[in-house]
């Protein structure tokens, strides 16, 4: 989670404590939370497999073993 994002929680939090929520409140909250994570982190797992897909070269690969 960014730093945006846990402010977005913590700032959840806060006011649900300020407005005396139920123990099922806060335990509903907390699931969403850990729901909105995990979909973060698959998002990101997704994204870095698109990104290994694609094969990297260096310049050395490029060259012709008989221009070496």
């Amino acid at each position: 989670m960014e730093k945006k994002d846990k402010n977005r929680w913590t700032n959840k939090f806060r006011a649900l404590g300020k407005k005396k929520g139920s123990r099922q409140d806060f335990i509903k909250l907390y699931k969403e939370m850990k729901k909105a994570k995990e979909d973060n982190k698959d998002n990101k797992d997704n994204k870095d497999n698109k990104d290994n897909k694609i094969e990297k070269y260096s310049w050395k690969d490029l060259v012709k073993d008989s221009e070496k």
